[in-house]
């Protein structure tokens, strides 16, 4: 009987001290959330997101264009059929955007996004080789804009895009459409993200 009183005693103190160990790792997580950063003076910023529906063969891509002082200029939402994976969900999506930074004659553009092996691909080819054939595309639509750079972001950093690109697989909003300013229905989102800058 002592012995099972005494591990009830330790099994108590080991539940506080786990739940102490769990409030500080989630107050470190929170201080280290990134947020969406400006780019340079006379550059704007085109952040890119995407979700893919596996089970439907879909994707819903999204991207948005900010200025120096986080003004969104225009953005922009697209459906695609037929995705096979998650890597041509991707590429899909970084085409799209740079094909339509081409048709908006931007230039002085950074397409940043969740993409660390397309942009790491481009950037440092012999580093990602099973990516070359992305790089190769990426490269070729990226040599029609004007001062075109590449930046990989966090997803915390990212969320407007993201929460674009999901509308289509999450919440079927299926039309696609590019329109000036951000979606009325991320106002308070984007006014939020941009008051802190």
């Amino acid at each position: 009987m002592l012995r099972a009183n005494q591990d009830a005693v330790e099994w108590f103190k080991a539940q506080v001290v786990e739940e102490k160990l769990l409030s500080e790792t989630q107050v470190n997580i929170q201080k280290r959330k990134e947020k969406w950063k400006p780019p340079p003076k006379d550059w704007s910023m085109c952040t890119v997101g995407f979700d893919w529906n596996k089970s439907k063969n879909l994707a819903g891509g999204g991207w948005v264009i900010r200025n120096e002082r986080g003004v969104v200029l225009c953005h922009s939402r697209r459906a695609f059929s037929n995705i096979q994976s998650r890597d041509q969900a991707k590429l899909m999506v970084i085409l799209w955007a740079l094909e339509s930074m081409e048709s908006h004659i931007m230039s002085h553009i950074i397409i940043a996004g969740e993409l660390c092996e397309m942009f790491g691909a481009v950037e440092r080819p012999q580093a990602w080789p099973s990516f070359l054939h992305f790089a190769g595309e990426i490269g070729i639509s990226m040599a029609r804009i004007v001062g075109c750079k590449l930046q990989v972001v966090s997803r915390e950093a990212n969320r407007g895009a993201s929460f674009i690109a999901e509308s289509f697989t999450k919440q079927g909003m299926v039309r696609s459409y590019v329109q000036t300013g951000y979606p009325p229905w991320l106002f308070e989102f984007f006014v939020n993200e941009s008051r802190y800058l």
